[in-house]
């Protein structure tokens, strides 16, 4: 369970397995990167954590990497150290939250009081409850140090996270356990820990697993809404050039084909800035708020469109991913592929007189040949400039932009070969943004770039 070449750690409880390496965030679980592995009896391998009742019938939320591929699940209760078997209800790997129950007829178990997680402001205290490196019942405090920390992959798995970050003195071993502000309530699970740090621990906004819980209770599993766009954030050397004011919103890159964005009319190159009343501040905020907005519901979003503020009402669809049981984060700027099929520099014809090389931008783009619309499945007379290389680290591999891309308009002009394209770039004054549109596969993506 732990990775290959994983060194001892020594002066650890005994019977505690080893630690993580201290190489990132990690979930508090003890064994390893996601709470499993260590000593077990045979080929049993064990995993730990913590966990708190929600309910006096025995509902108990904890992390999904606690219970994760757990083929039983026990729980110990109070001072009495009474194990009692758990039922797994459900869970979610995407904001790594379970919600399981006691199997047990009592219906008068203490509970935790579920407090309001959006009112703790950065420098509140806070209070840490869990079993770090197997101590029980291991209580710390500190202050509310970060909200939003949206961009933590724990052990590089990716997911919808908004953790709470916190200096509580918080370990591995604390997974699952509650967060409380002082006056007792839980704001928060335990949920990650930055091993090469001292201080930074992560946890679950409690809000956010409100929402989750009816679906986890009822289905077992929490499907998430779909807006069907591809976004990246806004560069700082594109704001002027894309009539904004600020580095606020995310910028659509592309729309998915018959998806709720394209029904409702969202174009490539929008720039998203406020979704259901709410300011989006960067990309990585837009996930989150899509997915947890509920299915079929119809939701304000405002765009900013050719440096103008568009008003679009969208209704959000399932997720592709939830037929399958499994959440995905599927907004993360990427487009489809980005590399070509076939032999390498095939052009078709007339491609040695056709190359253009634009300055300064990074890139090489060729006419499109009669093979190349075939290998790329364009029809006979389309037009546009295809890029055959680009320069690491230029402009253009910043804006995400890759061989076979075929650029089919700049700025609103149609291209309709590499000649036209490079005229359009070499005539433009330094610090210009060309907003492009680009022919990637099945799908049309915006890309955009300032001339050095």
């Amino acid at each position: 369970a732990l990775p290959d070449g994983h060194p001892p750690v020594g002066s650890l409880p005994p019977g505690h397995p080893p630690m993580g390496d201290g190489s990132g965030p990690i979930p508090f679980g003890p064994g390893g990167p996601f709470g499993h592995g260590g000593p077990g009896d045979g080929e049993n391998v064990h995993g730990q954590g913590a966990g708190f009742l929600i309910t006096a019938d025995g509902y108990a939320l904890t992390n999904h990497h606690v219970i994760e591929d757990a083929v039983r699940v026990t729980v110990s209760v109070g001072e009495e150290h009474n194990e009692i078997e758990a039922t797994v209800v459900g869970s979610d790997e995407k904001s790594d939250v379970a919600l399981i129950k006691l199997n047990s007829p009592r219906t008068d178990w203490p509970v935790a009081l579920l407090a309001d997680s959006d009112r703790l402001k950065v420098g509140d205290y806070v209070v840490a409850i869990g079993s770090p490196f197997g101590l029980e019942q291991s209580v710390s405090l500190g202050i509310l140090s970060a909200r939003g920390r949206r961009d933590i992959a724990p052990s590089g798995r990716q997911g919808l996270y908004d953790f709470l970050q916190t200096d509580a003195s918080i370990n591995p071993g604390n997974s699952g356990g509650p967060l409380l502000d002082v006056y007792g309530g839980v704001v928060g699970i335990n949920s990650a820990v930055n091993a090469a740090g001292s201080g930074i621990g992560f946890a679950i906004p409690i809000n956010q697993v409100k929402r989750m819980l009816p679906a986890l209770q009822a289905t077992g599993r929490f499907e998430r809404s779909w807006l069907g766009v591809s976004i990246q954030s806004v560069r700082p050397e594109l704001v002027r050039g894309l009539g904004l004011t600020s580095r606020d919103g995310a910028l659509v890159r592309e729309v998915i084909a018959d998806g709720p964005a394209a029904a409702a009319g969202l174009a490539p190159g929008d720039v998203i800035v406020r979704f259901d009343g709410r300011r989006v501040r960067d990309a990585n905020e837009l996930p989150l708020l899509a997915g947890d907005a509920g299915v079929g519901a119809t939701v304000d979003v405002s765009v900013m469109r050719d440096g103008k503020a568009v008003p679009i009402k969208i209704t959000l669809g399932s997720h592709p991913e939830n037929a399958e049981g499994r959440m995905s984060a599927g907004h993360g700027g990427k487009g489809y592929g980005g590399k070509g099929h076939g032999k390498k520099g095939a052009g078709g014809h007339g491609v040695d007189e056709a190359k253009k090389e634009p300055p300064a931008i990074g890139l090489s783009i060729l006419n499109l040949g009669a093979d190349d619309r075939s290998r790329l499945h364009l029809a006979a007379d389309a037009g546009g400039a295809r890029i055959s290389k680009i320069k690491p680290g230029s402009p253009a591999a910043i804006a995400g932009l890759a061989s076979d891309d075929v650029i089919i308009s700049i700025d609103g002009t149609a291209i309709k070969d590499a000649a036209s394209a490079a005229t359009i770039i070499r005539d433009a004054p330094s610090g210009a943004v060309f907003k492009l549109l680009i022919r990637r596969g099945p799908s049309t993506v915006f890309a955009a770039l300032a001339k050095p």
